[in-house]
């Protein structure tokens, strides 16, 4: 009897061989229904430059994902959320070479207007909040980030809450 939940899903073999990768820690900031993403920097060392991506960062040894996200958004825009919540968490096979399997724990902080007046961003080329609708035809944003922000501007829909 095969207990996967969808039997239909292919597994690899090789699953126990994938090289572990980054536990990362990422920030849905939501103000107004958009959302406030980052340009990467354009530097060829990074992963995804000159790419819109949600605030966040790597969980460091001995740190919860919370905790690592309080601290990035601390490091990056000089802010500290007052709420924060968990989302929702993946994990990724990047086809890198060699390929590398990253954890991504996805937040919900809000922002008001005050706060993005008072963010004082070290880290991006920019920033800018998107309505899920535009961040979806920009060609430049990171696939698993803008996969989360529709899955969170889609809730209610996708997941039947009101």
């Amino acid at each position: 009897m095969d207990t996967r939940a969808d039997p239909d899903m292919p597994v690899s073999s090789d699953a126990a061989e994938r090289p572990v990768g980054r536990w990362c820690a990422a920030a849905l900031l939501v103000h107004d229904g958009r959302y406030l993403m980052q340009l990467r920097d354009d530097k060829p060392t990074i992963l995804l430059p000159d790419h819109w991506g949600l605030f966040g960062g790597t969980v460091e040894p001995g740190e919860d994902a919370a905790a690592a996200m309080r601290r990035e958004l601390a490091e990056e825009l000089e802010w500290r959320p007052r709420d924060l919540a968990a989302f929702t968490e993946m994990t990724l096979l990047l086809p890198l070479n060699p390929p590398r399997l990253d954890r991504m724990s996805f937040f919900i902080a809000p922002v008001t207007a005050a706060d993005l007046a008072a963010m004082v961003q070290h880290e991006g080329a920019d920033r800018r909040l998107f309505e899920p609708a535009v961040l979806a035809c920009e060609k430049r944003v990171a696939p698993w980030d803008l996969a989360v922000v529709l899955m969170h501007a889609r809730e209610a829909v996708l997941f039947g809450r009101r």
